[in-house]
């Protein structure tokens, strides 16, 4: 752990490049630096570098130095999102408005995880540690189950390619999402299969089974086993079933380890609903949690959080890192819960990827509150209007649109006004003004005198 923060920019994003790199500690002031060697240790210093390129240059095992994965969204993302690009600010400008938005978003999570220090392997990992769920023994019902209902995102197959189009990502506003997948009730225990003939029609019909599972007070823990055996063709095209999903590890027959694919053999309830609407399901098992449970993890809920990009990332990292396992190497987790909320999840990205497909968008992938597109020319003057219709945000990278009406009352509005205008002193001040409010929520009160 590191007791200051902040973000370096190699050129090229390659930590073997040896001039013009630049850093800058939250607070701080730029500087340019050669190697690695030149950054002070004390501070832990968040890169562009992927964490391959960081493991060849043999900085993998560097305590204070990290990859652009330490918080759910890259660095590239999050430049991408508010327009830093070297035409428009120097690279000494971008640092620094990272640094500044990201040593904010750090020490809020700091402040209302109740850390002391900085996480040295990111902060999904320090949630996880947390609040991460603890796995089934492998080879059981329940672990095989979550194992194969696990999926974090999709990736879409394409239609065609595209001249002079746009590649860029649509997000939900993360605060706002990352409440929603937080209040959510999760499934817990163990699993248990239940005989079709307890089931509606026999278990012959999936819909029958979604009705009998959300028509009660609270929705059955339900998981099904199925077989697809045909899916609306722009549906199919868009969930391209199985791709996303975690690998799982078998044995041959000899006992040797191998890595498989998951094709996805269990679902959970909300990923049924959406197919059994849309395609042939084959009921082939059904199996019901114990119970359900949650975290008890919420957002910090104020004007200002709702507007602060800095609080949405460190919001972002709530979520996502419940799925974290709650100790180890801290990756994804395979648990029941982690199936059902990356279900959750997964199925609302792609009800919103519906509609950009409709509106003549090509869909890329989705998952984690976000969905990135292939934009034709034709279509582009539609980005801004589709944001506010599905409730999305979209990148300030993307010149030359012409703003839907903003309205002060609306915190989406405020929020898109604020990074395609480029307004970074207001966004920074909201992000301090936000971060001053939680301190005085979180922070530890000092005994009375």
């Amino acid at each position: 752990m590191a007791l200051k923060i902040g973000v370096v920019l190699f050129k090229d994003a390659s930590p073997f490049s040896r001039e013009g790199n630049v850093a800058c500690a939250y607070g701080g002031r730029p500087f340019f630096f050669n190697a690695t060697t030149d950054l002070p240790s004390q501070t832990l210093w968040v890169t562009n570098a992927p964490s391959n390129s960081l493991y060849e240059a043999g900085l993998s095992r560097s305590p204070h130095i990290a990859s652009d994965g330490y918080f759910r969204t890259r660095l590239s993302q999050i430049a991408q999102e508010l327009g830093l690009t070297d035409d428009i600010i120097s690279i000494e400008q971008q640092v620094k408005i990272m640094a500044e938005v990201l040593g904010c978003a750090a020490d809020m999570l700091k402040t209302q995880l109740g850390l002391t220090q900085y996480p040295a392997y990111g902060m999904p990992q320090a949630v996880g540690q947390m609040y991460g769920g603890v796995e089934h023994p492998r080879n059981t019902l329940t672990h095989n189950v979550a194992e194969l209902a696990c999926q974090r995102f999709t990736a879409c197959e394409r239609q065609r390619i595209y001249e002079r189009a746009e590649l860029f990502s649509y997000w939900a506003p993360r605060m706002t999402w990352a409440n929603q997948m937080l209040e959510l009730p999760l499934p817990d225990g163990n699993v248990e299969l239940i005989a079709k003939h307890k089931l509606p029609d026999l278990g012959r019909n999936p819909t029958s089974i979604v009705d009998w599972a959300y028509e009660r007070e609270a929705p059955l823990p339900l998981f099904a086993k199925i077989k697809l055996h045909g899916v609306q063709e722009r549906v199919g095209r868009l969930m391209n079933y199985g791709a996303g999903a975690l690998g799982i590890s078998s044995q041959t027959k000899n006992g040797q380890d191998y890595e498989a694919r998951n094709f996805r053999d269990w679902t959970a309830l909300p990923e049924l609903a959406f197919l059994s609407n849309y395609g042939e399901v084959e009921i082939l098992d059904v199996a019901i949690a114990d119970r359900w449970q949650n975290t008890g993890l919420r957002t910090f809920k104020t004007k200002h959080s709702t507007v602060s990009y800095a609080y949405g990332i460190a919001a972002e990292n709530l979520w996502v890192g419940t799925l974290r396992k709650n100790s180890g190497r801290f990756n994804i987790s395979t648990t029941l819960s982690t199936a059902w909320l990356q279900a959750e999840d997964r199925m609302r990205c792609l009800k919103i990827a519906l509609n950009l497909q409709k509106a003549g968008m090509e869909i890329l992938n989705y998952g984690n509150g976000r969905i990135s597109v292939v934009c034709p020319q034709s279509v582009r003057g539609l980005i801004p209007q589709a944001a506010l219709e599905n409730g999305l945000l979209y990148p300030a990278s993307l010149e030359g649109l012409n703003p839907y009406p903003a309205s002060s009352k609306n915190a989406l509005c405020v929020q898109q006004r604020l990074i395609t205008d480029r307004e970074y002193l207001t966004n920074i001040r909201i992000d301090r003004e936000c971060r001053g409010q939680l301190e005085s929520v979180y922070a530890p009160k000092r005994p009375a005198n």
